[in-house]
């Protein structure tokens, strides 16, 4: 939308909040502020903002559910399967890679011609398509359909390193669910979620409100993982044995089905709620340029049929995959954005793929596998939630550039200490299923994955989400489509070539930890550098939101501010 009518849209809310000022002003005079209770002081920033906070955050929660059912099915499936953990590299690289590049494309060249709500529903619906097509034909069929007889036989043929991709393409049904899995986070978790809350969300509220949303996200987290390991280890269904994780998988995916379709209904209350409060001017603004993008679009269409009568060669839209990516190199503040996604996802990938490789040497039937990873996702939404309560706490404290440093930091000090252990072990002959060792290793990683998604999550998530509301529409959307999609895959994808390279090198991901190691604590590096850079461009706006002397004028400065 542009500027004016997202004045316009909040207009209604902000002469709200400048009497509601006034009155606290009045208020205050007879009752101070010291006067009141602890809860009814920690309570005051949220006052007027409930209405909006309670609908995110629940729609958050389904959709963080859904993503933390399918990360824990998703791995599963494929660690568990033919080729194990060295099918991830080559899964990044081949399947999610392009398919983001897919999404990002579709995306840059229909979000104005569609409208952001249309392409909300759109895309949720392919994704449930999916799923209720692998759960119903793909998997209950997934023996017949993979060829792995064939594949054992090719594989020993070739050298080791190759397994992983051998094993990619025979377990194609696996990989389809695992792309599919995998771009649920990038598509809708993160660029369809925070897409529509940045255009609801005026700066000043969203220093309160962003680090809450995520207590439903991770109290979300929390309950996958406990539904992840009731279902996989104490819940036994009366079925013979061999059809008994089949049986499980429907009923994970049915929860996954039902989380769909409590999205799509949260999601409609909420654009509805968001409607009748700026009177319908959002509703217009997105269809006038839904109406300007259909004629820009038939305008060149008949100018190019124009140019080829006279033989000349036809222009190409300005929407699409390049031109998004052409935005993020162009412009300085998005470019950072992209460099911290891709670093964070280059880091994840070389350190989860070593521990995943230890974790199924540990527990290799998919039962035990699914069932530890209940325990990580239960662990995961349990620290996030505390991290999330005390997340405006952090904000005041630490500012905004020193809570969107935690992740990255974190990132690099427990990598030390996991690679640096993994090392050890390997060298002492440890990482075999007998071992004393390999148990405290496997939890030690498990702490890991569990700080570091924790931080990203409560932490480094909302602080780099402030960023996209200060910045120009096309920012909020082509850039970060561009950053949320492809960011997060292309830096999952250059530490899968790295994976690959090692592996053919070295043989296994154990022999290669050093050179892991090596990798990782460098893109952390560039990490913390993008966070610098963004501070330097934007801290000492973002930083206004935190300081009490600008709070208390906050909410009479708010009419007019764009979200």
């Amino acid at each position: 939308r542009s500027g004016a009518s997202r004045s316009s849209a909040f207009a209604g809310r902000g002469d709200a909040l400048v009497a509601r000022a006034a009155d606290g002003a009045e208020s205050s005079a007879t009752s101070p502020a010291k006067d009141a209770g602890p809860v009814a002081a920690l309570l005051e920033p949220m006052r007027g903002l409930w209405g909006q906070l309670i609908p995110m955050a629940s729609m958050f929660f389904w959709m963080a559910l859904a993503n933390g059912i399918l990360d824990a099915l998703k791995d599963t499936l494929v660690v568990t399967a033919f080729g194990g953990a060295e099918q991830i590299p080559y899964l990044t690289v081949y399947a999610v890679l392009p398919m983001s590049f897919v999404f990002v494309g579709v995306f840059a060249k229909f979000s104005q011609r569609w409208g952001r709500e249309k392409i909300f529903y759109v895309f949720l619906g392919v994704f449930m398509a999916f799923f209720a097509l692998f759960t119903l034909v793909l998997y209950p069929n997934a023996a017949a359909l993979h060829p792995t007889a064939a594949a054992s036989a090719l594989a020993a043929t070739l050298p080791q390193g190759l397994a992983g991709g051998i094993a990619v393409v025979t377990n194609w049904v696996y990989s389809l669910f695992y792309v599919s899995s995998e771009l649920w986070g990038d598509v809708i978790l993160s660029l369809l979620f925070w897409g529509m809350a940045n255009e609801t969300t005026r700066l000043q509220d969203a220093s309160i409100i962003y680090p809450l949303l995520g207590v439903g996200a991770n109290l979300a987290q929390a309950t996958s993982g406990a539904i992840t390991k009731w279902v996989s280890g104490t819940w036994a269904p009366n079925v013979p044995a061999e059809q008994v994780w089949a049986v499980k998988l429907k009923f994970l995916m049915t929860i996954v089905m039902g989380c769909g379709v409590a999205i799509a209904a949260t999601h409609a209350y909420i654009m509805h709620r968001a409607h009748l409060t700026d009177g319908g001017a959002g509703r217009a603004a997105a269809k006038k340029a839904m109406a300007a993008a259909e004629s820009a679009a038939g305008d060149l269409k008949r100018q190019n049929a124009s140019r080829l009568a006279e033989g000349k060669k036809p222009k190409k839209p300005k929407t699409g995959l390049f031109d998004a990516l052409r935005f993020v190199l162009h412009k300085p503040e998005v470019f950072c954005l992209a460099l911290m996604s891709v670093s964070q996802g280059l880091s994840s990938i070389l350190f989860q793929v070593a521990w995943k490789g230890q974790l199924r040497i540990l527990h290799p039937s998919p039962q035990a596998y699914s069932a530890f990873m209940g325990d990580v996702q239960l662990m995961s939404g349990a620290l996030t939630c505390v991290l999330m309560l005390a997340a405006p706490w952090l904000f005041k404290k630490l500012g905004w550039a020193g809570t969107l440093g935690v992740t990255p930091k974190s990132a690099m000090v427990l990598g030390w200490a996991f690679f640096g252990c993994s090392i050890w072990a390997a060298k002492a002959g440890f990482l075999v299923q007998v071992s004393p060792w390999l148990p405290v290793l496997v939890w030690g990683g498990s702490i890991l994955y569990v700080i570091e998604r924790a931080a990203k999550f409560s932490l480094f998530k909302p602080a780099e989400e402030m960023v996209y509301i200060t910045l120009d529409d096309e920012s909020r959307t082509k850039g970060k489509a561009a950053v949320d999609v492809l960011g997060a895959q292309v830096g999952k994808t250059g530490g899968s070539f790295m994976q690959q390279g090692l592996l053919l090198w070295c043989g296994t991901i154990v022999a290669a930890l050093p050179a892991l190691m090596t990798a990782h604590t460098f893109i952390v590096a560039l990490w913390l550098w993008a966070v610098k850079r963004l501070d330097v461009m934007h801290g000492a706006e973002l930083e206004r939101m935190h300081a009490p002397e600008e709070k208390e004028e906050g909410d009479a400065d708010a009419v007019g501010v764009a979200a």
